[in-house]
Protein backbone atom coordinates (compact mmCIF):
# COMPACT_ATOMS: atom_id res chain seq x y z
CA UNK A 1 0.00 0.00 0.00
CA UNK A 2 1.57 3.45 -1.21
CA UNK A 3 1.96 5.88 1.72
CA UNK A 4 0.99 9.61 1.25
CA UNK A 5 1.05 12.80 2.81
CA UNK A 6 -1.38 14.04 5.32
CA UNK A 7 -2.53 16.92 2.36
CA UNK A 8 -3.07 13.99 -0.21
CA UNK A 9 -4.58 11.89 2.45
CA UNK A 10 -6.64 14.62 3.70
CA UNK A 11 -8.12 14.91 -0.07
CA UNK A 12 -8.01 11.13 -0.62
CA UNK A 13 -11.03 11.10 2.37
CA UNK A 14 -13.06 13.47 0.73
CA UNK A 15 -13.63 11.75 -2.72
CA UNK A 16 -16.85 9.46 -2.84
CA UNK A 17 -16.62 5.57 -2.92
CA UNK A 18 -16.80 4.16 -6.27
CA UNK A 19 -16.51 7.27 -7.85
CA UNK A 20 -14.64 8.00 -11.01
CA UNK A 21 -12.06 10.44 -10.90
CA UNK A 22 -10.07 12.69 -13.04
CA UNK A 23 -7.50 14.35 -11.10
CA UNK A 24 -5.96 17.50 -12.78
CA UNK A 25 -2.77 18.21 -12.15
CA UNK A 26 -2.10 14.71 -11.09
CA UNK A 27 1.46 15.44 -10.36
CA UNK A 28 3.59 12.25 -9.24
CA UNK A 29 0.05 10.43 -9.26
CA UNK A 30 0.31 8.73 -6.36
CA UNK A 31 -2.80 9.94 -4.87
CA UNK A 32 -4.74 7.80 -7.87
CA UNK A 33 -2.80 4.85 -7.02
CA UNK A 34 -3.92 4.87 -3.27
CA UNK A 35 -7.41 5.56 -4.49
CA UNK A 36 -7.30 2.59 -6.49
CA UNK A 37 -5.23 0.54 -3.87
CA UNK A 38 -7.96 1.42 -0.97
CA UNK A 39 -10.84 0.86 -3.58
CA UNK A 40 -12.26 3.98 -3.46
CA UNK A 41 -12.40 4.74 -6.58
CA UNK A 42 -12.68 2.04 -9.89
CA UNK A 43 -12.09 4.56 -12.73
CA UNK A 44 -9.29 7.06 -12.54
CA UNK A 45 -7.67 9.25 -15.26
CA UNK A 46 -4.45 11.21 -14.05
CA UNK A 47 -3.67 14.06 -15.72
CA UNK A 48 -1.47 16.85 -16.26
CA UNK A 49 -0.33 19.33 -18.88
CA UNK A 50 3.52 18.98 -17.38
CA UNK A 51 5.19 16.04 -19.64
CA UNK A 52 7.91 15.60 -16.85
CA UNK A 53 5.45 15.21 -13.93
CA UNK A 54 3.12 12.82 -16.33
CA UNK A 55 5.63 10.80 -16.73
CA UNK A 56 6.61 10.48 -13.09
CA UNK A 57 3.31 9.46 -12.82
CA UNK A 58 3.47 6.86 -15.49
CA UNK A 59 6.30 5.41 -13.62
CA UNK A 60 4.97 5.33 -10.31
CA UNK A 61 2.10 4.06 -11.67
CA UNK A 62 3.57 1.11 -13.37
CA UNK A 63 5.92 0.25 -10.74
CA UNK A 64 2.42 -0.86 -8.48
CA UNK A 65 1.48 -2.53 -11.86
CA UNK A 66 -1.76 -0.34 -12.16
CA UNK A 67 -0.74 0.94 -15.96
CA UNK A 68 -4.23 -1.09 -16.92
CA UNK A 69 -6.06 0.01 -14.51
CA UNK A 70 -5.20 4.03 -14.43
CA UNK A 71 -5.25 5.84 -17.36
CA UNK A 72 -3.10 8.82 -17.80
CA UNK A 73 -3.57 11.89 -20.27
CA UNK A 74 -1.17 14.73 -21.28
CA UNK A 75 -2.87 18.10 -21.70
CA UNK A 76 -4.39 21.41 -20.45
CA UNK A 77 -6.86 21.21 -17.41
CA UNK A 78 -10.52 19.18 -18.90
CA UNK A 79 -9.14 19.15 -22.46
CA UNK A 80 -8.18 15.44 -21.33
CA UNK A 81 -11.58 14.43 -20.13
CA UNK A 82 -14.40 13.42 -22.69
CA UNK A 83 -18.02 12.64 -22.83
CA UNK A 84 -17.51 8.77 -23.04
CA UNK A 85 -15.43 8.85 -20.20
CA UNK A 86 -18.01 8.74 -17.68
CA UNK A 87 -16.18 11.00 -14.94
CA UNK A 88 -18.60 12.01 -11.89
CA UNK A 89 -15.58 13.54 -9.44
CA UNK A 90 -12.61 15.85 -10.37
CA UNK A 91 -10.31 16.22 -8.29
CA UNK A 92 -7.97 19.57 -8.42
CA UNK A 93 -4.91 20.38 -6.11
CA UNK A 94 -1.80 22.23 -5.68
CA UNK A 95 -3.17 25.16 -8.09
CA UNK A 96 -4.30 29.09 -7.69
CA UNK A 97 -7.93 29.54 -7.08
CA UNK A 98 -7.95 31.32 -10.38
CA UNK A 99 -6.48 28.47 -11.93
CA UNK A 100 -8.89 25.93 -10.89
CA UNK A 101 -12.02 28.02 -11.54
CA UNK A 102 -11.00 28.74 -14.86
CA UNK A 103 -10.35 25.22 -15.45
CA UNK A 104 -13.83 24.49 -14.19
CA UNK A 105 -15.28 27.45 -16.39
CA UNK A 106 -13.69 27.04 -19.55
CA UNK A 107 -15.44 23.86 -20.00
CA UNK A 108 -18.92 24.06 -18.52
CA UNK A 109 -20.44 21.75 -20.64
CA UNK A 110 -18.31 18.79 -19.17
CA UNK A 111 -19.51 19.28 -15.42
CA UNK A 112 -23.22 18.05 -16.50
CA UNK A 113 -22.12 14.39 -15.31
CA UNK A 114 -20.09 15.57 -12.41
CA UNK A 115 -21.51 15.14 -9.24
CA UNK A 116 -18.29 16.02 -6.96
CA UNK A 117 -15.15 18.51 -7.05
CA UNK A 118 -12.92 18.58 -4.92
CA UNK A 119 -10.48 21.25 -4.70
CA UNK A 120 -6.90 21.99 -2.36
CA UNK A 121 -6.32 25.30 -3.06
CA UNK A 122 -4.24 28.12 -0.62
CA UNK A 123 -4.89 31.12 -2.26
CA UNK A 124 -8.41 33.33 -2.68
CA UNK A 125 -10.34 31.15 -1.01
CA UNK A 126 -13.60 33.37 -0.50
CA UNK A 127 -13.35 33.81 -4.37
CA UNK A 128 -13.18 29.90 -4.73
CA UNK A 129 -15.98 29.40 -2.78
CA UNK A 130 -18.19 32.31 -4.61
CA UNK A 131 -17.05 31.22 -8.44
CA UNK A 132 -17.97 27.28 -7.72
CA UNK A 133 -21.46 28.18 -6.15
CA UNK A 134 -22.05 30.39 -9.51
CA UNK A 135 -21.86 26.77 -11.45
CA UNK A 136 -24.47 25.24 -9.00
CA UNK A 137 -22.32 23.52 -6.62
CA UNK A 138 -22.56 23.72 -3.05
CA UNK A 139 -20.10 23.31 -0.41
CA UNK A 140 -20.34 19.51 1.60
CA UNK A 141 -17.34 19.39 3.48
CA UNK A 142 -14.21 20.90 4.36
CA UNK A 143 -10.93 20.03 5.62
CA UNK A 144 -8.24 22.44 7.28
CA UNK A 145 -5.36 20.36 7.52
CA UNK A 146 -1.55 20.72 8.71
CA UNK A 147 1.55 19.06 6.83
CA UNK A 148 4.90 19.77 6.77
CA UNK A 149 4.28 22.96 8.41
CA UNK A 150 2.45 23.98 5.92
CA UNK A 151 -1.64 24.71 6.73
CA UNK A 152 -3.79 23.27 3.66
CA UNK A 153 -7.46 23.90 2.57
CA UNK A 154 -9.80 21.02 1.00
CA UNK A 155 -13.34 21.72 -0.22
CA UNK A 156 -15.56 18.97 -1.38
CA UNK A 157 -18.47 20.63 -3.34
CA UNK A 158 -21.59 18.62 -4.47
CA UNK A 159 -24.19 19.82 -7.52
CA UNK A 160 -26.84 21.55 -5.72
CA UNK A 161 -27.79 25.12 -4.40
CA UNK A 162 -27.47 26.76 -1.34
CA UNK A 163 -27.35 30.22 -0.14
CA UNK A 164 -24.01 31.67 2.34
CA UNK A 165 -23.54 34.42 3.82
CA UNK A 166 -20.44 36.74 3.34
CA UNK A 167 -18.92 34.84 6.72
CA UNK A 168 -19.38 31.66 5.16
CA UNK A 169 -18.25 32.24 2.25
CA UNK A 170 -15.01 34.03 3.78
CA UNK A 171 -13.90 31.38 6.45
CA UNK A 172 -15.93 28.23 4.96
CA UNK A 173 -19.48 27.05 6.41
CA UNK A 174 -18.16 23.74 7.38
CA UNK A 175 -14.79 25.03 8.95
CA UNK A 176 -17.12 27.08 10.94
CA UNK A 177 -19.32 24.53 12.22
CA UNK A 178 -16.36 22.08 12.77
CA UNK A 179 -14.24 25.05 14.51
CA UNK A 180 -11.24 22.53 15.22
CA UNK A 181 -8.03 24.34 17.29
CA UNK A 182 -5.99 24.63 13.96
CA UNK A 183 -8.68 26.71 13.00
CA UNK A 184 -9.16 28.89 15.63
CA UNK A 185 -5.15 29.10 16.04
CA UNK A 186 -4.91 30.19 12.15
CA UNK A 187 -7.66 32.29 12.29
CA UNK A 188 -5.45 34.06 15.47
CA UNK A 189 -2.15 34.55 12.86
CA UNK A 190 -4.23 35.82 10.15
CA UNK A 191 -5.75 38.54 12.84
CA UNK A 192 -2.28 39.49 14.03
CA UNK A 193 -1.37 39.67 10.11
CA UNK A 194 -4.16 42.04 9.62
CA UNK A 195 -3.35 44.35 12.70
CA UNK A 196 0.15 44.60 11.78
CA UNK A 197 -0.72 45.17 7.84
CA UNK A 198 -2.99 48.32 9.31
CA UNK A 199 -0.36 49.36 11.43
CA UNK A 200 2.13 50.02 8.88
CA UNK A 201 -0.34 50.98 5.92
CA UNK A 202 -0.14 54.96 5.65
CA UNK A 203 -3.24 57.08 6.75
CA UNK A 204 -3.72 58.62 3.55
CA UNK A 205 -4.67 55.18 2.51
CA UNK A 206 -8.25 55.05 3.44
CA UNK A 207 -9.94 52.54 1.27
CA UNK A 208 -7.22 49.90 1.84
CA UNK A 209 -7.84 50.75 5.68
CA UNK A 210 -11.41 50.33 5.76
CA UNK A 211 -10.91 46.67 3.95
CA UNK A 212 -8.54 45.51 6.55
CA UNK A 213 -10.87 46.75 8.99
CA UNK A 214 -13.72 45.06 7.83
CA UNK A 215 -11.85 41.96 7.78
CA UNK A 216 -10.87 42.91 11.45
CA UNK A 217 -14.42 42.82 12.18
CA UNK A 218 -15.27 39.55 10.96
CA UNK A 219 -12.35 37.69 12.38
CA UNK A 220 -13.32 39.29 16.40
Amino acid sequence: MIKLSTRLEAISSLVPNKSKVIDVGCDHGLLDIYLYQKKISDKIIASDINENALKNAKENIEKNKLEKLIETRLGNGLDTLYETDEIDTIIISGMGAHTAVDILKNNLQKLEKIKTIIIQSNTKLEFLRKEIIKINYLIEDEILIEDNKKIYTIIKFRKGKKKYSKKELYFGPILLKKNTKLFQNNNKLELEKLYLLLKLLPKNKIIDRYKIKKKISMYE
